[in-house]
C-alpha cells in the first residue's frame, strides 16, 4: 500500500479503542507509544493529519482528513488495522480520539503533515491553551507536507476543549482535522464536579446528587462522562477539496455548500446508537457494530489511559443514580438544537472555541432541548432520575423491562435525514436506563495520597459514597483495576472510610497510577458487575 493511500472506515461498524483499564503502565498494546501525561518522561502521542475514505451511512465514502493516532511508522500500523480491523488504535476516526487529562498535567505531541492535497502547510491549535514549540509558546502550530513537530502544553483548567487545524478556516476543520480534550479536576481531595472552582449553584447540584429525594443513588463519577460532536459534511465540497493540490478558498468552498449528512462523533442513525449486547446477543461482533464492550463499560474516561474513543461511546446507559456529563461540541457550520427524552439536563458551562469564551453557569435551569451554534462546547448533566411521567407509585415498572431507551435527536429538522431525505439516519442517538437504582453502585473518593521517595511510605485513605453492605473491603492495585494486587482486604468502617499505608517502592516500580478496588461481599459472581474503581495518579515527593 502507497504511503498516501487512502485509509477507509467505516461509520458504520468501526470498533476501537475499548475504554476499560488496562494492566500496568498504559499502552496501546505492544504497538503504540505511552500516551499518558501524569508525570514527566513519557513518551509522545504522535498524531497523523491523513487522508481517509469515511464511509457515510449509506455506505457511501466521502474523502475526508483525519487526526489518526500513529506509531510513527504507517506499515507497522496498516500491519495492526488489518490484524485488528475493528480494535485497532491506528484506524482513523472523524473527530479524531479524545485525549483525557487531569488539570496540570504535562502534555506532549507529535504532529505530522501527510496529506498531500489542500496546500503544503497544515496547522495545529487548542484554542485558549498555550502551546510550547522549541521554547517558544504559541498559540498555533504549523506544520509542513512531510514534516512533524513536537509540540507541549500543560492541561489547562478542567473543562471540555477543542483542538483542530485552524488554518483556512473552516475548511481544514470541516475535511474532518479537529478532536477534543477533556480536562477533568485533580482527583486527591476532589469537591466531586467537573471544575476546580465551579459556581455556587453548581456545586450545590452536585453535592445533592445522591443525597436529595429527587436526586436517588449516588453522587457523579468522575470519570463517567460522554461526548457529543456534531459536524455536517458536503460530500461534493470534500471531493473538491481532496482533489485540490493547492488551497479551496473559505469563500469558495461555503458558496453554495449544501450538507448532505449530518454526524454524531462521525456516526449517524441507527449506527449511532449502540445498544449494548444484552439487546442484542445474537449479533455478531464486527457486524452493523460493535457488541463486544459491556454497558458496563461505556461512558467511562479511564484516567490511566490517556485517550477515549467517541466513536464507540456515542449513546449512554446506566442505571437509575448513576449521572453523567455529556460534553456537546459543535464541530460543523450550522447550528443545532439537541433534544432528550426521558430526563430534563442541566447546563453546567458555555465555551465557544471560535468566539473563545469561557464560562461555568451560576442560573441552573431544567432543559429538554439546548442549542449548539458552531464553535460551542457545553457541559450537560444527565442526572439518571427516574423519568418525571411515570407515577412514584408506578417505579420501577412492572409491565416494561428494563432497559428503558429514550432518544435524543435534533429539532432542526434537516439534520435527522441523509442523503437528501433518509429519514431517520442523520444526528440521533439514544440514552438507556439500565435498571433502578443499585446501592453497588457506590462511588470511590480519594481525599489523601502521600508517596514519599526518601522515606519509602505509601499512604492512600479515602471513602465511599454511601455504606457498604458488611463485609465489603477495597483493594490496592497498580495500575488499572486488573492490575497487580498491592494490598487485598482492607477494611471499610461503619461510615465507609478506608485507609492503607505500605512500602512505596512495590508501587514505584510497577508504574504511574493505582486503583482502588470495592469488592462487594459476594465477590464470586460476575466481575464486570461487582466491583467500582478510582483510578489516581502517583505524585511522588
Amino acid at each position: 500500500m502507497k504511503r498516501r493511500d487512502f485509509i477507509k472506515f467505516s461509520t458504520t461498524g468501526l470498533a476501537a479503542v475499548a475504554v476499560g483499564s488496562m494492566a500496568g503502565w498504559p499502552r496501546f498494546w505492544n504497538a503504540g507509544q505511552a500516551f499518558a501525561a501524569t508525570i514527566p518522561g513519557l513518551d509522545f502521542i504522535n498524531l497523523e493529519m491523513a487522508e481517509v475514505g469515511a464511509e457515510m451511512v449509506d455506505e457511501r465514502v466521502v474523502s475526508m482528513w483525519s487526526f489518526r493516532l500513529t506509531s510513527g511508522d504507517r506499515d507497522d500500523d496498516l500491519a495492526h488495522i488489518a490484524e485488528n480491523p475493528y480494535d485497532s488504535p491506528y484506524l482513523p476516526r472523524i473527530p479524531g480520539l479524545t485525549l483525557v487529562a487531569l488539570a496540570g498535567d504535562r502534555i506532549r505531541l507529535r504532529v505530522s503533515n501527510d496529506i498531500n492535497r489542500g496546500g503544503d502547510t497544515k496547522g495545529f491549535s487548542i484554542p485558549g491553551v498555550d502551546l510550547r514549540v522549541g521554547g517558544e509558546t504559541v498559540q498555533e502550530v504549523m506544520v509542513e507536507r512531510d514534516e512533524s513537530v513536537e509540540i507541549e502544553f500543560t492541561a489547562p483548567a478542567p473543562g471540555t476543549y477543542v483542538y483542530l487545524d485552524p488554518t483556512n478556516a473552516p475548511v481544514n476543520r470541516m475535511m474532518g482535522l479537529h478532536g477534543v480534550l477533556v480536562v477533568l479536576p485533580q482527583l486527591v481531595g476532589s469537591n466531586g464536579t467537573p471544575y476546580d472552582n465551579p459556581t455556587q449553584s453548581v456545586q450545590r447540584l452536585f453535592d445533592d446528587l445522591g443525597r436529595t429525594v429527587h436526586f436517588p443513588g449516588h453522587p457523579w463519577d468522575q470519570e463517567r462522562n460522554a461526548v457529543w460532536v456534531t459536524n455536517t459534511v458536503d460530500p461534493d465540497k470534500c471531493e473538491w477539496v481532496a482533489g485540490n493540490s493547492s488551497r479551496v478558498s473559505p469563500e469558495a468552498f461555503l458558496a453554495g455548500i449544501l450538507p448532505q449528512y449530518f454526524t454524531l462523533n462521525g456516526k449517524s442513525g441507527f449506527f449511532a446508537a449502540q445498544h449494548g449486547k444484552n439487546l442484542f446477543p445474537d449479533l455478531a461482533p464486527g457486524s452493523l457494530r460493535d457488541e463486544r464492550h459491556d454497558i458496563e463499560h461505556l461512558n467511562k474516561l479511564a484516567l490511566n489511559r490517556g485517550t477515549f474513543d467517541t466513536q464507540s461511546n456515542v449513546a449512554i446507559h446506566g442505571n437509575v443514580g448513576q449521572p453523567c456529563v455529556i460534553r456537546c461540541i459543535n464541530a460543523g457550520l450550522m447550528w443545532h438544537s439537541l433534544h432528550i427524552h426521558g430526563n430534563h439536563l442541566y447546563p453546567l458551562s458555555h465555551a465557544n472555541y471560535l468566539s473563545g469564551s469561557r464560562q461555568i453557569h451560576s442560573n441552573l435551569t431544567m432543559l429538554d432541548s439546548w442549542s449548539l451554534e458552531p464553535g460551542d462546547i457545553k457541559d450537560m448533566l444527565l442526572p439518571f432520575i427516574p423519568p418525571p411521567d411515570i407515577p412514584a407509585a408506578a417505579w420501577p415498572p412492572q409491565q416494561e423491562f428494563f432497559p428503558l431507551l429514550y432518544p435524543m435527536h435534533d429539532h432542526n429538522e434537516i439534520s435527522n435525514t441523509a442523503a437528501g431525505g433518509n429519514y431517520p439516519h442523520g444526528l440521533t442517538t439514544h440514552w438507556q436506563i439500565s435498571g433502578p437504582v443499585d446501592p453497588m453502585n457506590v462511588v470511590i473518593f480519594v481525599d489523601r495520597m502521600d508517596l514519599r521517595v526518601r522515606s519509602g511510605r505509601f499512604e492512600i485513605a479515602g471513602r465511599l459514597s454511601s455504606h457498604p453492605e458488611a463485609g465489603a473491603t477495597v483493594g490496592i492495585h497498580v495500575g488499572g483495576p486488573d492490575g497487580e494486587m498491592l494490598a487485598g482486604g482492607v477494611p471499610i468502617d461503619s461510615q465507609g472510610r478506608w485507609q492503607y499505608r505500605g512500602r512505596a517502592l512495590p508501587v514505584l516500580a510497577k508504574g504511574g497510577f493505582v486503583t482502588v478496588v470495592y469488592h462487594r461481599a459476594d465477590d464470586d459472581s460476575d466481575r464486570s458487575h461487582n466491583f467500582s474503581s478510582r483510578t489516581v495518579p502517583l505524585r511522588p515527593r
